[in-house]
């Protein structure tokens, strides 16, 4: 039966066991003519009605999706609910639009299907960012857990410290309550809420990203004769479909009234509370003009003064940031709210960036997305802030891999490593990069002490550039609660008391990492200020924009207020015909200076990464004939599942400001049925979310495993080590370290360190590399690792045999020496073009920065100068004594790069 359509059994699906009919008369044939006629005049009608209505849909699918397109806000206007007979039953439709209130998360990411039009397909592919979506299938080929959401509690009005997972006596969980609905009462009073709703009754139509670039109109020439790209949402403004809300200038008008609101009442909540609200004094951002990128002063050079934006004096301002820079984030913002896009925020650092002495949801990046994730959503965007950064090591690892490592949909890149890489030469690494290997151009923010480097790229090829200032002794000034800042410099947990999960081992009252030179909470919480206070004057602006141009031009806004190709193809350009042997990475680089003029790609066994699974080097092993692919050995089965709730005493001190309730703050609920509503997201998108993970793992293998083999067999040897369980990617949405042995389960952290081990007995470890054109492969290899510690060739005695006899494993020794017959070789498409004996190896690699061994074993500049694009197989293996012996030549792959 379909429901939808009320359509009953057909007279071939209908049982045995029902009565007969009885024999047909001539006024029941009447009555059937008669209701036949009637149910025609019905579909007429109907049919009338959608035409009336202008609602396209493609398909029924887009129908079913169209049930939970609206919020409904009840009463007259717009988006009301709807009652559709299911089977003789009524059931209440709750839809959610564009920019109408939302039942969300308030643990992190929303956990809500989005409408269609919203996001592109082409953009956050890979990794399911941000995740909404619990990923319900257990059978991951690689026993990683990707769940991130098998918890969600979309109830906006109800406290997540009433969470039923916390132990909580009932007393204690209504108290909660009632103490949460009186905040937000008073949120509602103070600061106002979000109040936006589209009086249009019928669904609107909108813009299907994934067929654009095949319509007749799109990709016209501009006046330069340059085309737009429709992949970047850059189509003009016919191709916005009559109805669709960027039409509408009614529509444009209240949004951007609300918008400036809601990103005003935020900012006044920061100044509130750090104490500005009184004096004005800070807050604001220090613009340099535009003509001095030279000096390294904030106050720029010798041209016009520096002005100072959002309020405050120059010496209050909290961040920097050239004029053309703050114009192109504006832009970039603009683009994001008119395509309804994703926009990517993505960080690079050492230890103290990553949060190390604090719960990973403290670190500064992750309390940038607490607070801006709501006003990103109210204005139709999706923000994913990731925190890349890895203590002790700095970014020459994971930047050599392009795009792989910190993703390639960057709108915005901070970088902070000074206390690992006073090298500039390390930063510009990082920075070309960036530049360079995304979809995206990012805007490059500097988070201390690479203002220089910063500087060179934007005189050297445009970059738009800023940084974070130092303002003195930011810190929240509470009226009601006294902290010692000194003293209180952590308040980090490792558990909470849960009802949910009894841990097996005993869990740590202290909390690691907690160095003299790491920040605590309240530090990051002030940088995370400084760049949500960017972002929200960055709002404002764009706000003025639109309305001004909308004055002038109508809507849809006029491609040259938020098309980004034209810039960003001109600093993409600049960086790749650069000079590579006399830029800073390029001299840090000698052996392989091109590395730092083209786009490279990689793969790693550490954590954080964006999408884990295709971007580790195991994603791109060829099995061995019998099927094998590397293992990672000693996995440990993870202690529970899903997003932990959040922690009771990190709580905003009672009495004192909360920025994230107050940027979350909606309207009283008024007949949404909210349960019912998570009820139908949760279980649509979990089957949703299956579809996306098999779909992941079927398409990881991007060449043929069952094609000939060649002269070189894939070995059987070769296994993963250290690599944590979980999903690891660095965003709110990742869950990680969750093994049942930690003592720190609830810390968040996603730093990893795995490695692909191989040693004399592993044989041959073949990656398959699509689409290469550069004729370039490095990789960071670590020859120190321990005789004998490669488990899965344990009881070996010859190259892939797979007899166990219990072997013994030595890791505490001190590192080892490469036993004199120890040699690693590497070959391309079955020919042999590099072949080292330990000594060679140590002396030909580089060691840019503490601890990172680099290895260019392939460089054939020819490839690229006969334009090559092909897929290649690149296999390694160590070669060393014979017999057992054979484990003692053993190295650690944990990153390749190629291009």
């Amino acid at each position: 039966m379909d429901p939808r359509r009320g359509r009953g059994p057909s007279s071939s699906t209908t049982s045995s066991t029902w009565p007969s009919p009885p024999p047909p008369s001539r006024s029941s044939g009447r009555r059937k003519v008669v209701l036949f006629a009637l149910l025609l005049v019905v579909f007429a009608g109907l049919v009338v009605l959608l035409l009336l209505s202008g609602a396209t849909y493609a398909s029924e699918r887009d129908i079913d999706v169209a049930d939970t397109l609206r919020v409904d806000r009840g009463g007259d206007g717009g988006g009301g609910a709807r009652d559709d007979d299911k089977g003789g039953g009524r059931r209440r439709r709750v839809v959610i639009g564009f920019h109408e209130a939302s039942v969300e998360n308030p643990y992190g990411a929303n956990a809500y299907r989005k409408p269609p039009g919203v996001g592109y397909t082409v953009r956050p592919r890979g990794g399911l960012h941000p995740k909404y979506v619990a990923d319900d299938d257990d059978d991951d080929d690689d026993g990683l857990d990707y769940d991130g959401d098998d918890y969600n509690d979309d109830d906006y009005d109800g406290s997540p410290y009433a969470d039923a997972r916390l132990e909580m006596s009932t007393s204690e969980r209504e108290a909660e309550r009632t103490r949460w609905e009186e905040e937000a009462r008073a949120i509602r009073e103070a600061y106002g809420y979000w109040d936006f709703k589209d009086d249009r009754r019928i669904d609107r139509p909108f813009v299907d990203w994934s067929t654009v670039g095949t319509t007749a109109t799109v990709g016209r020439r501009t006046k330069d004769g340059e085309g737009y790209d429709p992949l970047l949402g850059e189509i003009d403004p016919v191709d916005f479909p009559d109805g669709s809300w960027q039409a509408d200038d009614e529509y444009v008008s209240r949004l951007i009234d609300e918008g400036r609101k809601l990103v005003r009442r935020v900012r006044d909540a920061v100044y509130d509370e750090y104490g500005w609200e009184g004096d004005g004094s800070g807050g604001g951002i220090l613009l340099l003009p535009s003509e001095d990128a030279s000096s390294s002063g904030v106050d720029g050079g010798g041209g016009r003064d520096a002005v100072v934006v959002g309020g405050g004096t120059k010496d209050g301002a909290v961040a920097w940031m050239y004029e053309s820079s703050f114009r192109a984030l504006t832009k970039k913002l603009l683009n994001a709210m008119i395509t309804n896009d994703h926009f990517f925020v993505t960080l690079g650092g050492h230890s103290a960036a990553a949060g190390h002495g604090n719960n990973f949801r403290q670190s500064y990046m992750m309390e940038f997305q607490r607070v801006m994730e709501p006003v990103f959503d109210r204005l139709g965007m999706i923000l994913v802030s990731a925190n890349r950064a890895q203590g002790g090591m700095g970014t020459i690892q994971a930047a050599l891999a392009g795009s792989s490592i910190y993703g390639g949909d960057a709108d915005f890149v901070l970088w902070d490593s000074s206390m690992t890489e006073k090298d500039g030469r390390a930063q510009d690494l990082f920075m070309r990069q960036a530049l360079l290997a995304g979809v995206r151009v990012p805007i490059l923010f500097d988070m201390g002490n690479g203002r220089g480097t910063l500087d060179r790229l934007r005189g050297e090829v445009g970059a738009q550039v800023g940084g974070v200032l130092d303002s003195t002794n930011m810190l929240p000034k509470f009226r009601h609660t006294t902290i010692n800042f000194d003293e209180s410099k952590y308040n980090a947990r490792c558990w909470t008391a849960r009802v949910d999960v009894r841990p097996d081992v005993e869990q740590d009252q202290g909390f690691g990492g907690q160095a003299s030179w790491h920040p605590g909470n309240w530090v990051h919480q002030s940088k995370a200020r400084r760049i949500s206070l960017l972002f929200l004057h960055a709002l404002d602006e764009a706000f003025t924009v639109w309305e001004a141009a909308a004055s002038a031009g109508g809507n849809p806004l006029d491609g040259i207020h938020w098309h980004l190709r034209h810039e960003e193809d001109a600093i993409r350009d600049a960086v790749r015909g650069a000079n590579a042997t006399a830029t800073g990475c390029g001299q840090l680089f000698a052996l392989a200076p091109r590395l730092c003029t083209i786009p490279m790609r990689g793969a790693t066994e550490w954590t954080p990464r964006n999408d884990p699974y295709r971007s580790s080097i195991r994603s791109l092993v060829k099995p061995s004939p019998r099927g094998y692919l590397p293992e990672i050995i000693d996995l440990e089965e993870i202690a529970y599942r899903g997003r932990d709730p959040l922690i009771p005493s990190q709580r905003v001190p009672k009495g004192e400001v909360d920025v994230a309730a107050i940027a979350r703050s909606l309207p009283p609920r008024d007949g949404v049925d909210v349960k019912r509503l998570r009820r139908r997201l949760t279980e649509g998108d979990r089957n949703r979310s299956t579809t996306i993970s098999r779909r992941r793992r079927a398409g990881s293998r991007f060449l043929d495993s069952n094609a000939p083999p060649g002269k070189i067999i894939p070995g059987e040897g070769p296994s993963v080590h250290g690599h944590p369980a979980g999903f690891c990617d660095g965003t709110s949405n990742s869950v990680c370290y969750r093994q049942k042995s930690s003592t720190c389960l609830m810390s968040g952290h996603n730093d990893g360190r795995g490695s692909m081990n191989i040693d004399a007995l592993s044989g041959w470890l073949v990656l398959q590399l699509t689409d290469v054109t550069e004729g370039l492969f490095m990789a960071r290899v670590e020859p120190w690792h321990q005789y004998y510690s490669n488990k899965r060739t344990e009881g070996w005695v010859t190259v892939n045999n797979g007899t166990d006899d219990g072997g013994r494993r030595r890791m505490k020794a001190p590192p080892p020496q490469l036993p004199p017959e120890f040699r690693f070789e590497v070959a391309v498409n079955d020919i042999v073009v590099t072949s080292w004996n330990g000594t060679e190896l140590l002396e030909k690699c580089l060691q840019p920065s503490y601890n990172n061994v680099i290895c260019v074993f392939w460089n054939d500049e020819d490839w690229a100068t006969k334009k090559k694009k092909k897929n290649v197989e690149l296999a390694m293996r160590v070669l060393g004594p014979e017999g057992a012996a054979g484990r003692t030549a053993n190295v650690g792959i944990t990153h390749i790069y190629y291009a």
